[in-house]
């Protein structure tokens, strides 16, 4: 999704090499400040260990003077119905230059595919950022490729806003997958996220 974590995890023994960059004005990723292009890279990876399957990752804003901090974060899902996920996880877990860095985000979300749509809804826990967190997604296939469409929204200003966001995701190959989303915040100017995607099995 795209500002809402999901109770999918990578799968097993898969590594997603990622770089993603934020333009326009204010989002999470906007270290560099409102207005200018800001860059990360990071990496996620997933490991089963059945009924649990287990994600976990790093990242790091690239070039804003010093770089970092680097920050962690995991989820682990489980099934407990057809067609159904939960997860918890937590993100945002600075392990350098805490002092830079915000607090951990922690969160439990739930999904139900319904086969013409997926349903996510869930709970987030971060000081002064509480937040309920909402989105649906469609996958179709697109010159035989997967083309994810979604959107999502959660609130913001502690809990007095809200962000909308719609997106896109597809395959461009098995290992290239490319990512884009719009953020619309009922204050401030939109702004919009690309990211690529490097996916490897091992």
């Amino acid at each position: 999704m795209n500002n809402i974590p999901t109770a999918d995890t990578v799968p097993h023994r898969t590594v997603a090499v990622q770089y993603f960059s934020s333009f326009g004005g204010a989002n999470q990723f906007a270290t560099s400040g409102p207005g200018k292009t800001s860059d990360w890279a990071g990496f996620k990876t997933g490991w089963d260990f059945k009924p649990l399957h287990v994600e976990w990752g790093l990242d790091s804003a690239l070039g804003t003077g010093y770089s970092g901090p680097l920050v962690f974060q995991t989820k682990a899902r489980i099934q407990p119905w057809e067609d159904g996920m939960f997860a918890l996880g937590v993100a945002g877990v600075a392990l350098t230059d805490t002092r830079r860095a915000g607090d951990p985000f922690t969160y439990a979300m739930l999904w139900h595919d319904f086969h013409f749509v997926r349903l996510h809804a869930g709970y987030g826990l971060q000081t002064n950022g509480d937040s309920y967190l909402f989105g649906v997604d469609r996958t179709w296939k697109l010159f035989e490729r997967n083309l994810n469409l979604n959107a999502d929204v959660v609130q913001s200003r502690d809990q007095h806003g809200y962000i909308t966001a719609i997106g896109a995701k597809y395959d461009l190959s098995r290992h290239i997958v490319l990512e884009t989303w719009a953020n619309f915040p009922d204050r401030d100017r939109v702004s919009v996220i690309a990211k690529i995607n490097f996916v490897f099995t091992f």
